[in-house]
């Protein structure tokens, strides 16, 4: 269901503010609030150690973050509930030589 009006992306918007106020060193990343999906916040990171920092913020289990690719590019995810809002927070990244070898 899309959002008509800013008051039904305000908890997305709340808890982002939120998070930057109780977590002022947290990464900085690229957010994504669409009117589309207005309970949705999308963080894209460009690390895999910044999705990590997210995950702790948000304490959100170790079981939920997925290894990937993206084209060419490893990519480092996890999709979930906090504080009534749906994260997906991620990183695309060039893997480095002694990553590529431990995978």
């Amino acid at each position: 269901m899309s959002a008509e009006t800013l008051g039904e992306q305000a908890a997305v918007v709340a808890c982002l503010a939120g998070l930057a106020v109780g977590h002022p060193t947290l990464p900085a990343g690229y957010f994504v609030v669409s009117w589309h999906v207005p309970g949705e916040l999308i963080v894209q990171l460009d690390s895999p150690c910044k999705v990590e920092a997210w995950r702790e913020a948000l304490g959100v289990d170790t079981g939920l973050v997925r290894v990937g690719r993206c084209g060419e590019q490893a990519s480092l995810e996890f999709k979930a509930t906090v504080y009534g809002v749906d994260f997906r927070v991620y990183a695309v990244y060039e893997q480095t030589t002694s990553e590529a070898g431990a995978a």
